[in-house]
Formats: C-alpha cells, sequence, structure tokens
C-alpha cells in the first residue's frame, strides 16, 4: 500500500496534520498554508491520464428564463435592478438550443471494463470549460495534481468533468463580450445550470464512460465543485436541484446563497432522505469572500445539526496567506481528493 504523501512532498509543501479524532479530517494531510514554489503536486509525473473534448447538445435555460418573464438571480438581487434589454437578449424566441462542449479526463489506465467515480469540476467569472483540463497553465497544474495523486495513491483513479455554466448561443456572442464587468445576467447562469446537469450532462458522461450511473447508489460516486461564481452555481444550482444526483459537493472562495432557501431544500420531502456524504469548504485569509463564506458555514452547522457535523460530513478549510487565485485554489483540490470517495 501506498504512502498517503510522499517524502518528496512532505520536504516540499508545508502541511499541517488536522484532527485525527473527526472522521473526515482522519489521515488527511491539509494543506493549510500556501506552499513554497514549485510544490511536488504540480510537477509532471511518469503516468498521464487522457483528456476528451466531447460536444453535446442542450438550451440556454438561463436565457430562456429571462424570455418567460420570470427568472432567479443572486439572493437579495431583483430582477428589475439588473441593467438587462431583455428584446435585445430574447426578442420573440421563448427557446435557444445550442451546441456546447465540455472537457474529460480519464485516469491513467482507464478501463471501460471498470467502474470510475466522477468529479466535476467549475470554473468562475470569465472562464470556460477548457480551464480545468485545457492547455493553459491551469490546465497543466490541475492535470499535474491528477496524474500525481493518482500515480502516488492519494486518491483512487477518477474522471474529471469540466463543464461551462455559460450557455450563449452564437446569434447573442455579441452581447457577450465581456463576461466580467459587462454580463448582464452573470448572476442568472448559476441559478439555472442544474438543468443542464440533469438533462443532458449527468447522462451524457454515464452514458458514454464507465461509471457508477446505473447503479443504485450512484449519487454516492458523483461530486461537484465550483470557485467563485462557480461556487455560487454549485450552491444555488447542484445542492438545491441536483441533491439527488450528488452526494459531495465544494464550494471554494464564496457561497453567495440564500441560507432560508437552503435549508428548505435539504429537509424538504424530496431531499430529507437523503445523506450529505460530504460538503467541503475552503478559501484563503486573504480572500474577499472569506467572511461571508465561513459566516454562512457557521449558520448552517449551528441550524442543522442533525444534516451537518463539522469533521463528520463537513469541513472548512482556510489555507493562510492565499487569495482568490488558482494559487490558493490548487491547494484545496490536493486537500479535497483526499477526502472524496473514501
Amino acid at each position: 500500500m501506498k504512502r498517503l504523501v510522499s517524502p518528496l512532498l512532505a520536504l516540499t509543501l508545508c502541511l499541517v496534520v488536522l484532527s485525527a479524532s473527526a472522521d473526515l479530517y482522519s489521515g488527511a494531510d491539509f494543506i493549510v498554508k500556501l506552499p513554497k514554489k514549485n510544490p511536488a503536486y504540480l510537477k509532471d509525473c511518469e503516468h498521464h491520464g487522457t483528456v476528451e473534448k466531447v460536444t453535446y447538445s442542450t438550451h440556454a435555460y438561463a436565457i430562456e428564463a429571462v424570455a418567460s418573464g420570470d427568472f432567479a438571480t443572486a439572493p437579495g438581487e431583483e430582477p428589475g435592478q439588473i441593467p438587462l434589454d431583455v428584446q435585445a437578449l430574447c426578442g420573440d424566441q421563448t427557446e435557444f438550443p445550442l451546441e456546447k462542449t465540455l472537457y474529460v479526463y480519464l485516469p491513467y489506465g482507464y478501463d471501460p471494463a471498470q467502474r470510475y467515480d466522477v468529479l466535476f469540476l467549475l470554473h468562475g467569472t470569465g472562464e470556460h470549460e477548457d480551464l480545468w483540463l485545457g492547455e493553459g497553465t491551469v490546465g497543466t497544474n490541475t492535470r499535474n495534481i491528477l496524474d500525481w495523486m493518482i500515480d502516488e495513491g492519494v486518491c483512487k483513479p477518477l474522471i474529471v468533468v469540466t463543464p461551462t455554466y455559460y450557455a450563449i448561443p452564437p446569434e447573442k456572442a455579441e452581447l457577450f463580450t465581456d463576461l466580467g464587468a459587462g454580463d448582464m445576467i452573470a448572476n442568472v447562469w448559476p441559478m439555472y445550470f442544474w438543468m443542464e446537469m440533469r438533462n443532458e450532462i449527468v447522462p451524457l458522461i454515464d452514458g458514454r464512460y464507465a461509471t457508477f450511473g446505473a447503479e443504485p447508489d450512484a449519487r454516492d460516486h458523483r461530486a461537484f465543485m465550483g470557485i467563485s461564481r462557480g461556487s455560487m452555481t454549485t450552491a444555488d444550482s447542484m445542492i438545491l436541484h441536483c441533491f439527488d444526483e450528488f452526494s459531495s459537493f465544494a464550494n471554494l472562495s464564496g457561497i453567495w446563497c440564500d441560507f432560508d432557501t437552503f435549508k428548505a431544500a435539504l429537509e424538504s420531502d424530496e431531499y430529507s432522505a437523503l445523506p450529505m456524504k460530504l460538503w467541503y469548504n475552503g478559501n484563503g485569509s486573504t480572500d474577499f469572500s472569506a467572511e461571508h463564506h465561513q459566516a454562512f458555514y457557521q449558520r448552517v452547522l449551528a441550524e442543522m445539526p442533525d444534516r451537518f457535523t463539522d469533521g463528520g460530513n463537513c469541513v472548512w478549510v482556510s489555507v493562510k496567506g492565499a487569495g482568490h487565485t488558482y494559487a490558493g485554489w490548487f491547494p484545496q483540490i490536493y486537500n479535497l481528493l483526499q477526502m472524496l470517495f473514501r
């Protein structure tokens, strides 16, 4: 059996072993301080997984919601407050079909005769489906983390899927040239991505790859993680509307979810009997979203003690010195992968 942490990693990273008395922390070496330059888990390793680009058909569900005249947006934000030109965005259309792509990481030695757990990774504002697994620096680092941790036996071989919550029909592209300050429905995308996940993406992955999708406990073999506005999507779309499809979630750098809605969804007749296997919350000590995120986490612990226990099925992990950047998110991915699908 391989060691959890290699000697090289132990020498390279600043690791802190958290309390072994709590189930989720037991045996996990969490990074809680920004590592020094060139950490081992970001380096190339001998055995590489493969990445595939997959095209599928879906709908721009967020835009269709706007076209209906009755749509949801961020907590505390009323639709009338958004500088939204509905006529320019929707015209007389009510349906917006389109083709999209996503990326899929298959671990080294992938065997269609086996079955694999699936982790979905979602980007933040202005990024796209190629962020986590593409050829850029972020993609290279993410693939190295996956390759290294699987090769060292730190985590099980798994499939990783990277979609995008943006669903922009080609004929509307000129309205979305600025997905930062100029995105008129920036906080609407996160509220409707669950429809695409349920209707198209999960069936696509289960039908194309060797997953546990046909098993009664399929939700226990799926996890969903998002950063920044992708974390908002994780809460407002995936936890609230796909809790029957997933049992593990990770919110990194923010959550922006209405607490009463969160509580009502998980205590509803539909979801109350379904356990939360893992709810990972990570942030950086200098991240602008940390205070609000941690306050939400603490309120959940205080007001939903029958559903959430710190160290039992949920954790809060702060990386000292990390801001709203990938330097702080890569260690959180390392932490998360130790805990998933155990």
